[in-house]
Formats: structure tokens, sequence, C-alpha cells
């Protein structure tokens, strides 16, 4: 135990060697605004989601994330906008986010869609020297107090879809921004796809991927796997690892090499409320440590359309 905090307190420390990375999410699947600024709108219909994520439960100082997201589309859907607030913590490290987006449709095809999005606004990274001892860090200077940065934050991306198929990239954090005191995220790329099978009347398999990607530690790649039956509930898994593919991984990075399992369901309750949850197993030397995801969703849907249980498959 005090091993592990020991490791986690300097990788917190050393802020002029890591750069803090982006939240991490397991339910981004069912909410692409998170990775995308491009889907805003992309459900054509108005809608509002929260998720809180605990990972690493019972582990002190482990990263607790808490999002919310609204989105929709305006001018008969050719034109998205959506709004997002991102509580993020590790340890004595924190940042926090809000950000708005807007994103262009142009139809390709009566089925097939191409997405333009940009997502701006600010950021607080802060650090609270109080919760960091240092002990066996001599060379570090602790002032004791807590230390905050504010600085602009950018996210752009483009997406692509059909009744099917979809398909995204994007870049977040494109604003560098530099801090001798505050860990602050670097520049990261996101490419993702997935396609929907149908196998029957009442069921739909829908495999996917999201590549992570910093050109400066490993390449992150999720590998996702659902079963959509009734048009009413998602069951499916998630197995997310770190891949030596372009950055050459040294002896000591090799830990973030490491691997996880997530379980995942999302539930529509009504048709316009749906409930999600992902349990997440490090497979590594913190399997000792579950990871819990509770999400909440809610559609704004006319009377008419009340029918739907899934707006959307993507």
């Amino acid at each position: 135990m005090r091993r592990i905090i020991v490791v986690l307190g300097i990788w917190l420390v050393a802020g002029s060697a890591y750069a803090q990375q982006s939240a991490q999410y397991t339910q981004y699947i069912f909410n692409g605004l998170i990775v995308n600024p491009a889907y805003a709108g992309s459900k054509e219909i108005w809608n509002v989601n929260a998720i809180y994520r605990d990972q690493w439960t019972g582990l002190e100082g482990r990263p607790t994330t808490q999002t919310f997201s609204a989105d929709g589309g305006i001018k008969d859907n050719k034109i998205g906008l959506g709004f997002q607030a991102i509580n993020d913590r590790i340890g004595a490290d924190g940042q926090l986010s809000l950000m708005g987006s807007a994103a262009v449709k142009l139809d390709v095809n009566e089925t097939s869609k191409f997405r333009f999005g940009i997502s701006g606004g600010v950021t607080q990274y802060s650090r609270d020297w109080t919760k960091i001892k240092m002990t066996d860090m001599n060379d570090q200077v602790n002032p004791g107090t807590k230390e905050t940065a504010i600085s602009p934050t950018l996210k752009a991306g483009v997406y692509f879809h059909t009744e099917q198929f979809y398909a995204g990239l994007s870049a977040a954090n494109l604003i560098p921004v530099e801090n001798d005191y505050v860990l602050t995220p670097t520049r990261h790329y996101f490419l993702t796809s997935g396609y929907v099978f149908n196998l029957g009347q009442h069921m739909k398999f829908k495999p996917s991927f999201l590549l992570k990607e910093d050109f400066k530690g490993p390449t992150n790649l999720d590998l996702n796997a659902f079963v959509l039956f009734a048009e009413r509930i998602w069951v499916g898994s998630s197995y997310r690892t770190g891949l030596n593919l372009i950055h050459k991984v040294s002896t000591e990075d090799k830990v973030n090499l490491s691997s996880a399992w997530a379980g995942i369901v999302e539930l529509y309750v009504t048709p316009k409320l749906k409930l999600g949850y992902a349990y997440d197993v490090t497979l590594t030397g913190l399997n000792n440590y579950d990871s819990h995801e509770i999400s909440l969703g809610f559609f704004f849907l006319k009377k008419e359309e009340t029918n739907m249980l899934s707006p959307r498959y993507f």
C-alpha cells in the first residue's frame, strides 16, 4: 500500500518531467462529446449527461472525475451546440474545465453526414502542496500552499457517420500551457470508429475502438464490443491497453503499458432517461483496486418522439 502511494506521489511531484494526462472515461462510448467536439448535435436531439468516475477505489490519492455535458442541434440540426464542465483530480493535483462546443453538419447524402467542430473555454489547474510529503525528494521545494493557474483550452475534431458506421478524429489541449508548479496536460489526439451490425429484429452488435496518442508516451488503445437488446439495453465490455507504436518506451515507462478490462451496461429506463454503469479492473499490480463509473442521461423528447428508446446508436 505504502509503495503504491509513494509511486503516485513521485509521479505527481515531478511536474517538470511528466504532464497531466486527460481525464479517463469508460462510458465515452455513449457520450462522444467527451472525446470529440464535432459530436455536438449528432443525436439531433437535446440531451444532458452526467458521469461520476472513482478510479482505484480505496487507494489514497486515487483519480476521481465528475463531468456534466449537454448538446443538441439548431437551424434544422445543421449546427450543433454543446457545453461541458469537467472536474478531474488525482492526489494533490486537479483541473476544472468549462467549455462550449459548436459543430457544423454537412450532408454527404441522405444517410451520410460529415461534421466539423471546435470547443473552447478555460481550465483552472491546481496543486495543493499541503497534501504532499517531501520525504525523499530533497531537490524539490514545497511552498506549503495551493498553487493555481488559469489558461484557455481548445479542442477541434471531425466526425463522419452513417446510420451504421462512424469515425472521428480529434485533438485536445491545442493551446500549450507551461507551469513549474502545476501539472498541465499535453496535446492529445483521438481516433475512433465503430459499426453497428443488425443481428435480428431485436438485437444489434456494435464493435468499436479508440486510439489515444500524445507522442510522448505509450499509445493507448481501447477495444469495445456491445450488444443492444430490444432497443433498450446495451451490454458489453472494453479492453484498454498501452502499445509501443510510435514513441519508444523506456524501461521506466513500461508501467504505462498496463492493461485494464471493463464491463459496461447502459439501460434506457424510459424513452427520456438512461442509466449507465461501468466496472473496471486493472490487470496489473493495482488489480486489488476496482474502478466504478456511473452515468445519467436525459433526452428532451417531444410527445411524438416518446416511442424512441434509442435516439442514436453512436
